[in-house]
């Protein structure tokens, strides 16, 4: 056996100390956390079904996820409330048309991340969600779902006025008003062709019609700085009010599109009874017409389009999640890119509420689905407007429809008001 000196005695004692050190170190690395318990804990508010987003947070891995449903017809009282109380959510939804309304009680993504960015954004989600959700080049909130405005129409009554191609053109779509509609000896509508034309009163989206034509037109609707509203131009020939009429139209008895009076009552409710033979509804009021209508032969179509357009105008209708300015901003960042950028919970949603997608991906692989093609695809080419309070401007559209119907104004200066008033909440 070798002897070792005192000095190459303490080197090896020294050597296996380290080994032992390296390997106790590696070990307990590889060791399963003993603390199982959330990082951390947020509240989200939405409108949507508990059941079904609440079970896609509860996979969330990194923390406790506290979802509360509230009733839409509350939600935005309750929101406001709350978040001046600083007892609101740390993560909430707001609509498409809402970021202006609620930008104050926002915090942006972190620009410090590098989880998400801009480019990011744009390769993954439709171009509409970039200008409904971003500002200053600063992100603020991001979809599970975009929904947009279809053409529903009643199968059996387009068949029975032999109507065999769908209009893909408003010049074709006027065609076919002639064709749907029906009126007595005194001239009074006994079945509608289409329910567009009219106030809220009778059409429930009457002013995101009137947006929609707008925007198709080529109707500039803001000015550059988003400081006024310029959708009524200057004169009679202005895109803002040539689509105005055009709306029109179709709830005047002297036109020969005549095709919808509010007497009929509401849209959906005339559509499902088979006195309506089109409506322009979201994927949402499906539900509704459903339950009132199960056996009803309903088809889906895309809205008509201006005649001789290169690109596609659709309006769309989707909530955006949000994360709230507290101290945990930076957290509800990551909850947020977890449930909206993931593509199997963007699925397990679509699956558990049939709703249209919001991701590219996933809208790729529905563009073949009969029931939600339609919807899918339209999202790659919906376009909004930056409106500074959507529920007000919502009123003052439908003012501007109500004071012509009834003529107490004409279009133009009915809608030069409407104009100004709207200019008025954005300063």
């Amino acid at each position: 056996m070798p002897k070792f000196s005192k000095k190459q005695v303490t080197i090896i004692i020294g050597g296996a100390v380290l080994v032992i050190v390296v390997f106790f170190l590696i070990f307990w690395g590889l060791r399963p956390s003993t603390n199982t318990g959330p990082a951390v804990t947020l509240t989200v508010w939405g409108t949507e079904n508990s059941t079904v987003l609440g079970s896609i947070l509860a996979s969330y891995p990194y923390g406790k996820i506290n979802y509360v449903e509230v009733d839409a017809a509350n939600y935005a009282s309750r929101l406001l409330s709350a978040l001046a109380a600083g007892t609101g959510p740390d993560v909430f939804e707001i609509n498409n048309r809402d970021l202006p309304k609620w930008k104050s009680a926002v915090a942006p993504f972190p620009t410090s991340s590098t989880q998400f960015n801009f480019l990011a954004l744009q390769s993954e989600f439709p171009d509409v969600v970039a200008r409904d959700f971003t500002s200053n080049g600063q992100i603020y909130g991001l979809p599970l779902s975009i929904d947009t405005l279809v053409m529903v129409y009643n199968k059996d009554l387009l068949n029975s006025a032999g109507i065999a191609i769908l209009p893909k053109t408003w010049d074709d779509f006027d065609a076919d008003v002639v064709r749907l509609r029906t009126v007595d000896a005194q001239g009074k509508l006994t079945q509608a062709a289409a329910a567009i034309g009219g106030s809220l009163a009778g059409v429930p989206h009457a002013p995101d019609i009137l947006s929609l034509l707008m925007l198709q037109n080529g109707t500039q609707m803001t000015n550059d700085g988003n400081t006024a509203a310029t959708f009524a131009g200057q004169d009679s020939g202005a895109t803002g009010i040539g689509a105005f009429n055009f709306y029109l139209q179709f709830a005047n008895a002297a036109s020969p599109y005549y095709a919808w009076n509010d007497a009929m009552g509401n849209a959906v409710d005339s559509f499902v009874a088979g006195k309506t033979a089109i409506i322009f509804a979201y994927q949402s009021d499906f539900a509704r017409i459903r339950a009132k209508a199960p056996f009803l032969n309903v088809g889906i179509a895309p809205v008509p389009q201006a005649k001789g357009a290169s690109i596609a105008v659709n309006y769309p209708n989707y909530d955006g999640f949000v994360a709230a300015r507290t101290g945990q901003a930076a957290v509800a960042w990551n909850l947020i890119l977890y449930l909206t950028t993931v593509p199997a919970n963007a699925t397990a949603y679509q699956n558990a509420t049939g709703k249209p997608p919001a991701l590219r991906t996933v809208i790729q692989g529905d563009a073949n689905d009969p029931n939600l093609s339609v919807f899918a695809l339209q999202a790659l080419t919906a376009r909004s407007w930056h409106e500074a309070d959507a529920a007000r401007i919502d009123a003052i559209f439908d003012t501007a429809i109500k004071n012509v119907l009834t003529g107490a104004e004409d279009s133009v200066r009915a809608l030069k008001e409407a104009e100004a008033a709207v200019t008025q909440l954005m300063r």
